[in-house]
């Protein structure tokens, strides 16, 4: 008579060198995540100080290209004779040289003040921004060297405006204004 065998019960898993060919998988994968969080986390601030480094460059930028071309301009606009001879106005002085002509930040009048401009950050009384402690703001008003874009050179100014945030990023806005 032949005798039964129990049935041969197969097992599924794993062994245990696969659980631990996981475990240092699952660890190497984690460790580079968390060197990855950490870097993340740790520049999470750099955006903020770029969006503040544009805010202040851009409201420099406002409040310049709304000041008067020189100090001859008419109060409400208007052309100033220049070298360049664009602007016909009978007895009108010839242009006044880029530069501060002796006000203050508060008394600024036209756009040629501004230019050598290098402090922290300030609004147009002269009064510190609150928040900016750290950022720096450099302002320089020029003339091209030649005709631009039909234009004479006596008629353009290009101001350019950085902003320096404390972790030494700078934010750089340009423009330029006619005198017109």
């Amino acid at each position: 008579m032949r005798t039964q065998r129990a049935p041969i019960i197969r097992q599924h898993g794993f062994t245990l060198i696969e659980t631990i060919i996981v475990i240092v998988m699952v660890g190497a994968l984690m460790a580079g995540m968390t060197v990855m969080f950490v870097e993340n986390v740790g520049n999470s601030h750099k955006p903020y100080l770029r969006q503040k480094a544009l805010a202040a460059a851009n409201a420099y930028m406002d409040e310049i290209i709304t000041k008067r071309w020189n100090e001859n301009t008419p109060i409400g606009g208007g052309c100033v004779v220049t070298s360049s001879g664009a602007c016909v106005t009978v007895g009108a002085p010839a242009m006044v040289a880029i530069g501060d002509d002796g006000d203050t930040r508060a008394t600024y009048n036209d756009v040629d003040d501004y230019h050598g401009l290098n402090q922290s950050p300030q609004n147009s009384s002269g009064v510190a921004m609150p928040g900016y402690s750290g950022f720096t703001v450099a302002v320089s008003v020029t003339q091209p060297g030649a005709n631009w874009n039909g234009a004479a050179a006596a008629d353009v100014r290009l101001i350019k405006i950085d902003v320096t945030s404390p972790e030494n990023e700078t934010i750089s806005l340009s423009a330029y204004r006619m005198n017109h």
